[in-house]
């Protein structure tokens, strides 16, 4: 019992984290940040950044221009995608533990 328990305090640790990394600003998933210089006949040397993503998250578009302060807020929001994602990753084995546990505990009521 004390083991269903700790596995029941895990996954409530991890909702709190994780409804606690969503409050905290934007949150975007499967999206990176890239770079480039121009290229051709260009006459400057200027970096220009783009958002990408696999997905069309961006009015239907798969990248986005951004200006380079914004760089820094995009990537705090990639950030804290890449711990959701890995937060709901953990606590779907959590859960899939419990439920173990549970048919366990009932399979020996039964008994």
């Amino acid at each position: 019992m004390k083991g269903y328990l700790e596995l029941l305090e895990n996954l409530k640790t991890l909702e709190a984290e994780r409804a606690k990394i969503g409050s905290e600003g934007d949150v975007l998933f499967d999206c990176w940040i890239a770079q480039s210089k121009p290229g051709g006949t260009a006459r400057t040397n200027a970096t220009h950044w783009q958002l990408r993503s696999r997905k069309a998250q961006f009015d239907g578009r798969k990248s986005k221009y951004l200006k380079a302060f914004e760089v820094g807020q995009y990537e705090a929001a990639i950030a804290r995608g890449k711990q959701l994602k890995e937060l709901k990753r953990q606590s779907e084995t959590l859960q899939k533990r419990i439920i173990k546990v549970e048919a366990m505990i009932a399979a020996d009521a039964a008994i």
